[in-house]
């Protein structure tokens, strides 16, 4: 298991958690400014709502580290551990969340478990890994930037939404439990019979 934790890079997801969470706590509140495309441009997003990218790419990319061909003849369920390991740091930062009485730190914790699912839902496709899974998130949260208005109650910009309303949480939390179910699932479905020829 310690060896397991070393190759998908525990201590650095540790890390990265920890000082995403100083930087909500400090600066959170510190805007970011962003050229807008929407009628109603955005003043800047705060940073609170932009740092979790990181967290969630250095996760992303110690959840898929390691090499996939011995991962996948393993005696241990490493995809369980790969899970786990996704979950436990999403719960984490909602606990977190909700123990700290600092600004945005709800909503910071929302756009963890969102970028984290939509990088999730990324790295499904065969082929496509930790590239294409970094990716997205930062792209949605790009397009969310340029195209969003924060307050207007839509639920597709929630990565530039300040506010934790409910309704905010249902694309990231369904981004994750999709991305997350996905791959145990396709594991549980018993496997094409071969063709017979003749």
């Amino acid at each position: 298991m310690r060896t397991w934790l070393r190759v998908h890079r525990a201590a650095q997801v540790c890390g990265a958690l920890a000082l995403t969470a100083g930087l909500v706590a400090a600066v959170g509140d510190v805007l970011v400014p962003v050229p807008g495309l929407a009628v109603e441009d955005l003043a800047g997003v705060p940073v609170a709502l932009v740092a979790p990218l990181a967290a969630s790419s250095v996760l992303v990319r110690g959840a898929l580290a390691g090499a996939g061909g011995l991962e996948a003849a393993a005696v241990r369920p490493v995809l369980a551990y790969r899970t786990g390991m996704v979950a436990v740091v999403c719960a984490l930062s909602l606990v977190m969340a909700l123990v700290v009485t600092v600004p945005y730190a709800a909503a910071a914790a929302r756009n963890l478990v969102g970028f984290t699912g939509l990088a999730a839902l990324a790295a499904l496709p065969r082929g496509r890994r930790r590239d294409a899974a970094t990716a997205a998130p930062a792209a949605y949260l790009v397009a969310a930037m340029l195209l969003g208005r924060p307050g207007a109650g839509s639920w597709w910009d929630w990565p530039v939404e300040p506010s934790p309303h409910p309704a905010t949480w249902v694309v990231p939390a369904a981004c994750l439990g999709f991305g997350l179910a996905a791959p145990v699932l396709a594991r549980l479905r018993p496997g094409r019979r071969p063709r017979r020829r003749g």
